[in-house]
């Protein structure tokens, strides 16, 4: 009868088991990945890059009442495909001649009639861009300037790119736009930087007065689009594509990373004279109890430590900061880093004196008993003797309030701080992105927190060494 494995060795093979799983369903989505992403595409025909173009074109205006944009795309723009070359991979240059309106140079010549009839609408007391909007397309010599418009043909180079499911996407990038749907890219832009205007023979500023621009802007009128290139991966590299993307955006663009590396340094000098302040206060307050408990002195001290520490541990730390604040601190002047810094060393406290005076207490009579044999009064016994011992009964419990101050000085930015937490929430108000910042924000207080537990269970292997 063969002898049954051992419960180690069972672990051991089904561990490697789940292993070989999860490295097997890996290089199946892979090679899924590597075979979709190699399909071969098809160039369009002349038909379906003719189509392509024009439905482009007509998804760009803004709203059905963009009159301007409307009109050009759907009625003006001719479009005649001249041949179709490949590019780049899933790439096919369409070589087209057009014919539209030269909506820029009308644009440039017509600019201050058009901002006065949003101007003058704005002081008939509409402050809505669809109504400037409105009142420009509806306006008789605004739309005859469109209708009138010179025209302009040209050539140009447009990119399609083909898809995975076989259909075609073509490059909305800003040339492409100017060329055939009347310079509107053009246009917004400039639109966009004006900050002055002629009215009635003279200027009037606009720089504070965005509905204006947003009403001429939405009057020429193109939907947001992304200039970038279209992505015509797998889907898997597609996933990674927004990852490296929604990265970029989130901490390397405009420098954003550095909020979190100002919040960073913010929160631990916060944790680490907090932590200052919470051990000395806790050291005190356990041996003022402490000594109450062994020879019944200091009986006021005691009852004030006592309600303390029951207050700090009966009310939730945010309630504390913002009390802290804005009752005590702020009306006095006192900023929020020492507001925080105060607020968590007082939290601190509370919890390492319960922690301290139930390792000293956990310490056996005797040896309290064995000192004074000795000779040693009541101080040198706790020194020498007794509070040795408890540190290193205390030590991991000392480890998990370090731990919880840390992560507790999340809440400081309820009050302005610019701690990690902050940093995270300021990128996701400026990118609206909720996952990537918070993740950083989450991933950075881990990295902090098994730091922090390696370097205790470091020193709790030397105090052992030091007991054999």
């Amino acid at each position: 009868m063969k002898k049954p494995l051992p419960k180690s060795k069972k672990r051991l093979i089904i561990n490697w088991c789940l292993v070989g799983l999860c490295v097997l369903l890996l290089s199946g989505v892979l090679i899924a990945d590597a075979v979709t992403n190699n399909v071969t595409d098809v160039a369009p025909t002349k038909e379906q890059a003719q189509q392509t173009i024009e439905e482009a074109l007509a998804s760009l205006p803004l709203f059905k009442t963009s009159w301007c944009a409307t009109y050009t795309a759907q009625q003006s723009t001719e479009i005649e495909i001249v041949s179709i070359e490949q590019g780049a991979e899933r790439e096919y240059v369409v070589h087209v001649k057009y014919t539209r309106p030269d909506l820029g140079t009308l644009y440039k010549e017509h600019k201050d009639e058009l901002f006065a009839v949003a101007y003058q609408t704005t002081l008939q007391g509409s402050s809505n861009a669809s109504t400037i909007q409105k009142a420009l397309s509806d306006h008789a010599k605004a739309t005859a300037l469109i209708e009138q418009a010179a025209s302009m043909s040209g050539e140009a180079d447009i990119y399609l790119y083909s898809t995975l499911q076989g259909d075609y996407v073509m490059h909305l990038s800003d040339a492409a736009v100017d060329a055939l749907l009347g310079d509107v890219a053009a246009i917004s832009k400039d639109i966009a930087s004006t900050n002055e205007i002629r009215v009635d023979g003279k200027f009037v500023s606009i720089a504070n007065n965005n509905t204006i621009r947003r009403g001429v802007d939405q009057f020429f009128g193109t939907a947001n689009y992304d200039d970038a290139k279209p992505d015509t991966a797998s889907p898997l590299h597609q996933k990674i594509n927004d990852i490296k993307d929604e990265f970029y955006r989130n901490f390397i663009e405009d420098d954003h990373w550095k909020y979190l590396a100002e919040g960073l340094g913010n929160t631990l000098a916060i944790t680490a004279l907090a932590l200052l302040l919470g051990i000395v206060l806790g050291i005190v307050t356990a041996l003022i109890r402490i000594v109450y408990d062994k020879t019944d002195k200091l009986y006021y001290l005691d009852k004030i430590v006592k309600l303390y520490v029951s207050a700090i541990r009966g009310t939730p730390v945010m309630v504390q900061l913002l009390i802290i604040y804005f009752v005590l601190l702020l009306p006095v002047g006192i900023e929020k880093f020492p507001a925080a810094v105060l607020c968590f060393g007082l939290n601190s406290g509370a919890y390492v004196s319960e922690i301290i005076r139930g390792g000293i207490m956990s310490i056996d009579q005797g040896q309290t008993e064995a000192g004074r044999s000795l000779g040693f009064g009541f101080w040198p016994t706790m020194w020498h003797i007794v509070i040795p011992q408890a540190f290193k009964v205390v030590l991991p419990s000392l480890c998990n309030e370090f731990i919880s101050l840390l992560k507790e000085t999340s809440v400081a930015f309820y009050i302005g701080v610019a701690d990690l937490t902050r940093g995270g929430i300021k990128i996701r108000s400026q990118t609206y992105s909720n996952f990537m910042p918070l993740l950083a924000v989450a991933i950075i207080y881990f990295v902090l927190v098994l730091g922090l537990t390696k370097l205790v269970g470091i020193l709790e292997r030397r105090l052992r060494k030091s007991e054999r």
